[in-house]
């Protein structure tokens, strides 16, 4: 058994390792996974299993610690071992290196005392004697409290493997807990507002908290749906008489008085609360008595004004890679690669991304990646239907305020190029601009800009139920974004950057390598670097810098590098077959991977380019 698990993020490395190094110098036994874990034995399973061997966790919470997912699966499990048996802070201790705590998460442990590097060590160690003796077992003998009731039964069931949604699982825990901290962090109502896009996955987050932190709330949970069947009087009577209420009077007074009664924590959920709502009237779905703490899920993140907002935000790539690859089982040649086309050209969207996968399951990934763009093979048929559906409810205006701002995707409009289209229809743009972002279709960034989630984007372009008036107002939007960013350009600069941004949408690796020789892929980034070097070249000392930037970049922080390397190493591969290694070497597999890697580079010039020339030529992604 251990004394102390150290936990802590790969950067905090070094200072961790001398921590370790002095609890152990004063007889503590400290796991630590990179001394402790043995060769060739699995790491994640070894680390998880020498937690549970240990009494105390030591967290090193620096900034970098909430954002290692391994350090947080660390956290959480001792967190909630120390929660049921009634302290969730008896098991964990905090090491902060950073200034302030606004990093920390969860908030009992923000607002609990931690111990600083800069401090002396005899308080550290003072502490964890104090802890150790309070806990002579380790967690793997805590014993787990009950489920909580779920009313109405039965109860949601979270998706087998939630991922990438840690972060928001603490901010969540939190936002309930405020009077935990009232001192240090001002307390409020135990309200939490979970919100985001439609199929973002709020719901699923809230049936997560409840798997893991259900012992936090032994009074039961009670799960209401806004604005569907059953009706909301429906659902209050059938909690009321679960609670033992009569069925004579006010269904919500009679389970305030129960909640009362029975004065036992307890969570109140309201799931897909619409958008719009007054705030007022989303006040009436909260818990009918102050001691439960409540959550509403939707797609508006002005309801946040009740409580504390939780964003549910689209899935980083590696987890939304991770979704799908999970989802499909089974993988072929190239399946990893084709995944990642998917997760770019929808973004982290899990309920897109979940019907992507489901397609690849019947006829393979690949083809669903080439016919992604197929208005006559719908893949994201579900998902499509629902967003045009909210879309339509909003009015024409709302499409075409989509329209407009897909046609600037992934790049945010300014809303004064939104408000230079065209005379919109008085009133109608701005309540078009309050629905969709009530929806969490849109989102308003800086306070100047507009901007759609990725999956948004493809399904105005794809999916548009009207094709003639989405091109009519992608060609004003995008002649609106060329009197904007080309005006500063001139036009020498502006056919420059245009003729390299040709040039580099045709060019291995933007498009498919297929079955193309390596040399002429290598031969081809070079009459790149050639070329664009003779457009600077033409424009002279008095165009504007921007080109020269753009062009500097490109071949400087990408091309030489990428040449300086492959180009001699596939040259004496040629020339006799030598090694660049000491081993032999696959120049298909390795100069094929290193072409991959140079397309998101390349990608991203040419966007910068195409606003140079205000020409969108090859600015998407090439399938």
């Amino acid at each position: 058994m251990w004394d102390v698990f150290l936990s802590y993020s790969r950067s905090d490395a070094v200072p961790a390792q001398a921590l370790a190094a002095e609890l152990r110098r004063f007889g503590l036994r400290v796991f630590q996974d990179d001394a402790d874990v043995h060769r060739f034995d699995s790491v994640s399973r070894t680390i998880m299993t020498e937690l549970g061997r240990s009494r105390l966790l030591l967290a090193y919470y620096s900034a970098a610690y909430p954002t290692r997912r391994a350090c947080q699966q660390e956290l959480t499990r001792a967190f909630l071992a120390g929660q049921h048996e009634g302290d969730p802070l008896r098991r964990v201790l905090v090491v902060n290196p950073a200034q302030g705590t606004g990093h920390i998460e969860p908030i009992e442990l923000r607002d609990a005392r931690y111990w600083s590097p800069a401090s002396a060590l005899c308080h550290l160690l003072d502490a964890l004697t104090r802890k150790l003796a309070e806990v002579p077992t380790a967690m793997d003998e805590v014993a787990l409290s009950p489920a909580p009731v779920w009313l109405p039964a039965p109860p949601r069931r979270p998706p087998p493997r939630l991922l990438g949604r840690t972060t928001q699982l603490w901010q969540l825990h939190s936002a309930l807990h405020p009077q935990t901290a009232a001192l240090t962090e001002g307390g409020g109502e135990p309200v939490a507002v979970v919100h985001g896009f439609g199929g973002i996955g709020t719901t699923a987050l809230v049936c997560e908290y409840v798997r893991q932190f259900g012992a936090t709330v032994p009074g039961g949970v009670f799960w209401l749906t806004a604005g569907q069947v059953p009706s909301w009087d429906e659902q209050l009577r059938a909690i009321a008489r679960a609670l033992g209420g009569t069925g004579r009077g006010d269904p919500a007074d009679e389970i305030a008085v129960a909640l009362d009664r029975h004065r036992s924590p307890c969570l109140w959920v309201v799931d897909g609360v619409p958008a719009g709502l007054p705030l007022e009237q989303v006040r009436g779905l909260l818990s009918p008595h102050p001691g439960a703490a409540s959550v509403l899920t939707t797609t508006d993140a002005g309801h946040a004004a009740l409580g504390t907002g939780v964003l549910v935000p689209e899935l980083p790539v590696p987890q939304a890679v991770r979704l799908v690859l999970d989802r499909i089982g089974e993988l072929g040649p190239g399946d990893h690669e084709a995944v990642r086309a998917l997760v770019e050209e929808v973004g982290g969207h899990p309920a897109a991304l979940l019907e992507l996968a489901d397609s690849a399951r019947v006829c393979g990934v690949n083809t669903v990646v080439r016919r992604l763009h197929d208005r006559e093979w719908p893949v994201l048929e579900t998902v499509a239907k629902r967003l045009l559906a909210d879309a339509d409810a909003v009015g024409e205006t709302g499409l075409d305020v989509l329209r407009a701002v897909a046609a600037y995707a992934p790049d945010p409009m300014p809303l004064g190029v939104l408000g230079s289209l065209g005379d919109w229809p008085s009133g109608r743009l701005d309540g078009a601009l309050r629905r969709l972002t009530g929806q969490s279709a849109l989102r308003l960034r800086g306070g100047a800009a507009l901007e759609v989630p990725a999956v948004v984007a493809h399904v105005i372009r794809h999916n548009d139920p009207d094709p003639s008036r989405h091109e009519e107002v992608r060609v004003t939007a995008l002649r609106a974004r060329q009197a904007r960013e080309g005006a500063s350009a001139d036009p020498t600069e502006r056919a420059a950057a245009f003729r390299v941004q040709v040039e580099l949408a045709h060019r291995v690796p933007v498009r498919p390598l297929g079955g193309g020789g390596l040399r002429e892929a290598i031969s081809s980034l070079h009459r790149v670097f050639s070329f664009t070097r003779e457009q600077l070249r033409e424009c002279g000392p008095d165009s504007a810098l921007r080109f020269g930037e753009v062009a500097e970049r490109l071949m400087e922080d990408v091309l030489r590098p990428f040449l300086s390397q492959w180009h001699p190493a596939l040259r004496r591969f040629e020339d006799d077959g030598s090694p660049v290694g000491g081993d032999a070497w696959d120049p298909t597999a390795e100069l094929r991977a290193a072409l991959l890697a140079l397309r998101e580079p390349l990608l991203e010039i040419i966007g910068d380019l195409s606003r140079i020339s205000g020409n969108p030529h090859g600015v998407r992604p090439v399938s």
